[in-house]
């Protein structure tokens, strides 16, 4: 365990920071590769959910109870702040994402940092992982949903680095085995290796040691099916952002891995 993630959270902050800085009114209105959610909705979400954290915005009078899938809560909160304006919804974002951040950073050192930490519709993690929910939540949306090519902002940034990619791809391991459920269970029979490239550049083999129990997830190689894949397009393909086909290669049986492949969908 290391602070690497929120220091790559630091770092991906600062560029969504930068370039929110640089939007025209315009810009703000746009439709991002979020379906429903603008520009602005966006960052209405990644405030919400620091606000979340700190101190919850008060339901409306006679609110329906919350959906229990987490990605429809979202847009309840999202739903929730429509009205306001882009001023206010930045002010809640950097006011909460602030406080968010010295609330993860008291999270970093022992005995907190093992402390389980359950995350309502998506399991329980390692309260120091909570550094890397962050740097996926930033990373994917920065990087996949508001800059072009799939989003609407025209914006030059420097690569990917190997440590946020990294710090990103870890979350989304650590939640493979749990975000949905048994769904995958049933998709593994075998061994499969994940061997991501580029920045972010790591193996994981997915498998599932007692049949009748979930799905493990390890940082290293070694199975005989083997999916290939560029980390910062696995961020996106994983999370059902695009086909996984477009962006995977196969090694061994495809039958082993395609269904794992098909059903994943990483919040």
């Amino acid at each position: 365990m290391t602070t690497q993630a929120l220091d790559a959270w630091t770092t991906v902050r600062t560029q969504l920071d930068s370039m929110l800085d640089s939007l025209t009114d315009q810009e703000w209105q746009e439709p991002s590769a979020c379906p429903g959610w603008r520009v602005r909705d966006l960052l209405a979400h990644l405030g919400a959910s620091a606000r979340a954290a700190i101190d919850p915005l008060p339901d409306p009078p006679d609110a329906p109870a919350l959906p229990d899938n987490r990605e429809r809560q979202h847009d309840v909160f999202v739903d929730r702040r429509r009205d306001w304006s882009v001023d206010e919804v930045v002010k809640e974002y950097r006011e909460y994402g602030s406080k968010l951040v010295e609330l993860v950073t008291t999270l970093q050192a022992e005995p907190a940092a093992s402390q389980p930490f359950p995350v309502p519709g998506l399991g329980v993690y390692p309260a120091h992982s909570l550094a890397n929910a962050m740097v996926f939540d930033y990373y994917c949306h920065l990087r996949h949903d508001l800059l072009a090519p799939h989003g609407p902002i025209e914006r030059a940034l420097p690569a990917p680095e190997h440590a946020t990619v990294h710090a990103a791809v870890t979350w989304m391991m650590l939640g493979l085995p749990q975000m949905q459920g048994d769904a995958l269970d049933d998709t593994v029979t075998a061994p499969i290796t994940l061997h991501l490239t580029g920045p972010g550049q790591s193996e994981w083999t997915i498998h599932r040691p007692d049949p009748a129990g979930g799905l493990v997830v390890d940082e290293r190689g070694g199975a005989d099916v083997v999916v290939t894949s560029d980390a910062h397009a696995f961020v996106a393909w994983a999370t059902q952002r695009h086909p996984w086909q477009q962006d995977c290669s196969i090694i061994g049986d495809p039958s082993v891995a395609t269904p794992l492949l098909d059903a994943l969908n990483i919040i």
